[in-house]
């Protein structure tokens, strides 16, 4: 391989890495916002991280990105950490949450590890009724307790 064939395929990793990030950040908007340029970007994902990770909302930051983007990650860990909450009576079977997990990772062409379950609850024997969010987009997935999926649609439980 020639060295610009090494830099005609360096040039193509870095774009394909670039969108790959910018559609994983897209579910951390809230539906309406994108941030404006460059600088609002990184506001945003400053505070989008100290939100997730539970950190206090720097006052001394006062632009709209970094509150936007801490209100997000704010909202991402309160999802992430909703299944700590429920009650063992409310908690579908393993395979259910799996089988939820897959097919909403695949519409939101995410990895499962981003699915992130916050409520579930059985409208009748072997059936699920599970809510599952990506950023600030949710899903409802009415399942079997087998992992089979009866039906899917948008929106919160």
């Amino acid at each position: 391989m020639s060295d610009k064939d090494k830099a005609a395929a360096a040039a193509a990793a870095i774009a394909i890495l670039g969108i790959a990030a910018l559609a994983h950040n897209k579910h951390h908007y809230e539906e309406g916002y994108e941030p404006g340029g460059g600088e609002e970007t990184a506001e945003f994902e400053r505070g989008y991280r100290d939100g997730v990770h539970g950190y206090p909302y720097w006052e001394g930051n006062r632009t709209s990105g970094y509150a936007a983007g801490y209100q997000a990650g704010d909202r991402e860990r309160e999802n992430s950490m909703a299944h700590r909450q429920q009650a063992s009576a409310a908690k579908a079977p393993p395979m259910a949450y799996q089988g939820c997990a897959q097919i909403v990772a695949r519409n939101f062409a995410v990895g499962t590890h981003q699915v992130h379950f916050t409520k579930a609850r059985s409208p009748g024997k072997h059936e699920w009724m599970i809510e599952a969010a990506v950023g600030r987009q949710y899903m409802t997935c009415k399942m079997r307790d087998s992992g089979e999926l009866i039906d899917l649609r948008g929106g919160r439980l």
